[in-house]
């Protein structure tokens, strides 16, 4: 089996094991008022909800945005109010103030790629002007600020377990604020829906052919388990556009789609049992680690622009960020990279109708330019080297 690195960790067969759930002393999920969701969307809109935001309020979101953030906003009939993120993923803060106004309820801060936002200086603003902070730490888990985890700052934090955790649903609601209210009873996702995607997972799994035998062998096997799934997920299909096209067995916590019926669904046992088999701390310290070993290389070699370029102390980072000269360049990239067995992430490459893009040219700037390679917890250095060799050799013949 040829060597392959997949753009998200994957879980090993032992974690799955039915164990008695434990809270795990890691924050956010160590805190009292930690509620687990299907996805992180939907975790935001419950957190709206125990805020008291209503329709007719406004709420300040980056112009930098994935979009799947607005859809719970939009839905809750609130009004999305946009303010700058600079080319270098920094909140404008003097352009954030300018925005607000008597009907703004809240500021949504996002720890762009894990790197914190200057948090305190926002909830400061948010002190001054009565409003609540929704600290997005949906690519944040695990980092810190200021010695305190980010998600502390925050009247509500949310969090999302499925970018860094190798689990088939999961987001976080974390309630900060000791006056905020929040009914929480979840159901338990549909169990097609979560087999499908930890199936997906291991279909995608990292392989460093250290054992050729045993992983052309477990290739196999997950890859059979896959393709009967997803002969099982398109005869569910038929059936649901037909028969049942309210039926939600076909969901996936990843889409762009923010789906009304899931927001009373909380985490599946599935990912309970792979949390329970997390070591969180080793988790950090390897994405550190390879930061690290990419900066290294990228910082000598001149390949597009770095928006990081030291590892701040307390930061877990989601993967290695380069802008790159174009969205054509980002594209051939990531289709070259693929073909050859990598994936990458160009990152957030759609733009939500609800933001008026020429106010933003520089999150236009990012959302065509900016590129991912994996750094995540499967990956040792030897797929870094590979990730290094592969993307030179791509980059240089763009210019032949």
């Amino acid at each position: 089996m040829r060597s392959y690195i997949g753009g998200r960790p994957s879980f090993h067969f032992w974690q799955i094991l039915g164990q008695k759930w434990k809270e795990k002393d890691i924050f956010p999920l160590n805190q009292e008022r930690c509620f687990y969701y299907f996805s992180a969307r939907y975790a935001l809109a419950a957190g709206i909800k125990a805020l008291g935001i209503k329709p007719g309020d406004a709420v300040l979101l980056p112009s930098y945005n994935c979009g799947v953030e607005i859809d719970p906003i939009l839905h809750s009939k609130i009004r999305p109010v946009f303010y700058k993120i600079g080319k270098n993923l920094h909140v404008d803060c003097d352009d954030m103030v300018k925005r607000i106004t008597e009907n703004v309820k809240a500021i949504l801060v996002t720890h762009f790629l894990g790197f914190p936002q200057p948090v305190d200086q926002i909830k400061q603003i948010c002190t001054e002007k009565d409003l609540f902070l929704i600290e997005d730490c949906a690519h944040a888990l695990l980092s810190a600020y200021g010695g305190k985890p980010l998600g502390s700052y925050g009247d509500v934090s949310i969090f999302s377990l499925l970018k860094t955790l190798p689990v088939p649903n999961g987001g976080v609601l974390l309630i900060n604020g000791r006056n905020i209210i929040h009914n929480y009873l979840a159901e338990k996702p549909n169990l097609f829906a979560t087999s499908f995607y930890a199936a997906e997972l291991l279909r995608y799994k990292t392989w460093g052919n250290n054992n050729l035998i045993k992983e052309n062998g477990l290739g196999v096997l997950y890859t059979s388990v896959y393709f009967s799934l997803l002969t099982v997920r398109l005869a569910l299909a038929g059936f649901r556009k037909y028969f049942n096209p309210k039926g939600l067995y076909l969901v996936k916590p990843d889409s762009n789609l923010f789906v009304e019926n899931l927001c009373s669904w909380g985490i599946s046992g599935l990912s309970r049992n792979i949390i329970n088999g997390t070591d969180f701390e080793e988790i950090r310290s390897v994405r550190q680690k390879n930061f690290d070993y990419l900066l290294n290389h990228f910082s000598k070699n001149g390949r597009g622009i770095l928006p990081f370029r030291e590892l701040p102390p307390g930061v877990c980072p989601l993967f290695f960020p380069i802008i790159l000269e174009s969205g054509e360049q980002r594209e051939m990239l990531y289709r070259t990279l693929k073909k050859r067995g990598i994936t990458t992430h160009p990152w957030w490459d759609k733009f939500h109708p609800a933001v008026q893009w020429n106010e933003f040219p520089d999150s236009i700037y990012l959302k065509t330019r900016l590129f991912g390679l994996p750094i995540h917890q499967d990956l040792t250095f030897k797929h870094l080297d590979l990730e290094i060799k592969e993307f030179e050799n791509a980059y240089q013949s763009m210019w032949r």
